[in-house]
């Protein structure tokens, strides 16, 4: 059986080489085809040649094409898989020091704060036309979208489609991840754990809301008691849940976000409290330009070609939930998806993270009931920041985008209304090139 998935941001040189390894071992998509499509015709180009070597090594019956059009690779597409950087490293780079111009010190930048709603603003609209262009050409397709801000683009996909949009991340692994469970508990061997945990929040502020060891006792209350990571026994004592992906949570709650070093002009790669330090992009583009150096080498045959030495560790579960909905396995996964009643104290309608079931019916969030109020609190105020931020990014309305400002905590812990003001017309003029929504004449 073969089906066609399409990458849109294909030329990716570490992602990319990571899906292709899991689609050469995946028995079911042989004979399927991959279509690569980015707006980089070197890089794309570059990925090409790489897949189609390895399809050649490993005997695969996969096929590979590649294109720059969009429109084409969404044609007749079963899968859809978005990695998208609009910007790249100069725009990430900007949301991460602008803010902190005006006080606001963010390790990461690209979930919450005021770098993550910049980032949705240049995402949202790429996003939602393309999920429109697949509406025509594909409609039955599924898109399983990895691009930042995941709730936020995602809300945007489905509120202005039917398409079928999941959102995945590489931290949705961990409540099956016995090894990372065992670690944080700090006293147990990881096969005494029962998984998969039931998971709920939303993309970067989930926690594990229950967790079993196969002898009956509470790991939960063992963790309190014995980890050693000071994140993760704060949620534990005062939510009663156990963080993953901890260290964005961080950007949630604006008083975990404190700096360890003196501030002199530039943020990033200073050290923050919890042993954090703020993400780097020039170490970021010497990783990059890594990684494409490799891959280049490989595709033209200045190295060999081995799959070892791809980019690999991230825990990239889009095959396993793609076999699930083709062979009806009946899996449990971690996704991003709405809510329907899944997390009784947030929205209906907002994009969680959470246990779900998946089979050839699609994915059905499981009932996990409700979060402690105090984090539901904090949740519901994101998600309606993330409301806003659709809004704003689709329109323009420079007012709209000023009320998601206002309300992220980030920014209301820190500054009033003018400096607000000011901020962002810092960020909107920097990203100017990619927001034409919000420089209409």
């Amino acid at each position: 059986m073969g089906f066609k998935i399409t990458i849109i941001g294909g030329g990716s040189s570490t992602f990319t080489p990571q899906l292709m390894r899991l689609f050469i071992e995946s028995k079911l998509l042989q004979d399927s085809t991959i279509c690569l499509m980015d707006i980089d015709e070197h890089r794309l180009n570059v990925m090409f040649q790489l897949s189609r070597r390895l399809i050649e090594k490993t005997n695969s019956s996969l096929k590979v094409e590649a294109t720059t059009n969009r429109v084409e690779s969404l044609t007749d597409a079963d899968f859809v898989i978005t990695a998208i950087a609009v910007g790249g490293l100069k725009a990430w780079e900007y949301d991460i020091e602008i803010p902190a111009k005006y006080g606001i010190y963010m390790s990461v930048c690209d979930s919450v704060g005021p770098g993550g709603i910049m980032r949705a603003f240049r995402h949202v609209p790429v996003l939602v036309e393309m999920v429109k262009e697949l509406e025509e050409v594909s409609p039955k397709a599924w898109v399983f979208n990895y691009t930042n801000p995941v709730p936020t683009n995602c809300m945007a996909m489905v509120k202005n489609s039917k398409v079928k949009v999941i959102g995945l991340c590489t931290c949705s692994s961990i409540p099956s991840n016995p090894n990372y469970l065992a670690a944080e508990i700090g006293c147990v061997e990881p096969e005494d754990i029962l998984t998969p945990a039931p998971a709920a929040g939303i993309n970067h502020c989930a926690a594990i809301l229950s967790l079993k060891l196969k002898d009956g006792r509470d790991a939960l209350q063992l963790a309190k008691e014995k980890s050693s990571n000071p994140i993760v026994k704060f949620f534990l004592e005062n939510y009663g849940v156990l963080p993953y992906c901890w260290s964005h949570w961080t950007e949630f709650f604006p008083f975990l976000c404190d700096l360890e070093e003196e501030y002199k002009g530039r943020l990033q790669g200073l050290r923050m409290k919890f042993g954090l330090r703020v993400h780097d992009m020039s170490e970021e583009q010497k990783r990059v330009a890594k990684w494409e150096k490799l891959v280049e080498d490989m595709a033209t045959g200045v190295k060999d070609l081995s799959l070892d030495v791809l980019p690999s560790g991230e825990a990239i579960l889009v095959v396993d939930i793609i076999e699930a909905l083709v062979e009806n396995k009946n899996e449990v996964y971690v996704v991003n998806t709405l809510n329907r009643g899944a997390i009784e104290n947030l929205p209906f309608d907002a994009i969680v993270e959470v246990s779900s079931v998946v089979g050839g019916y699609g994915v059905i969030p499981m009932h996990v009931g409700a979060l402690p109020p105090p984090l539901a609190a904090v949740l519901n105020n994101h998600i309606e920041v993330q409301r806003l931020t659709v809004e704003a990014a689709l329109t323009g309305d420079r007012s709209l985008a000023f009320q998601a400002l206002l309300q992220d905590p980030q920014v209301a812990a820190k500054l009033k209304p003018d400096k607000v003001s000011r901020l962002l017309d810092d960020l909107l003029n920097a990203h100017a090139q990619y927001l034409p929504r919000f420089f209409k004449k």
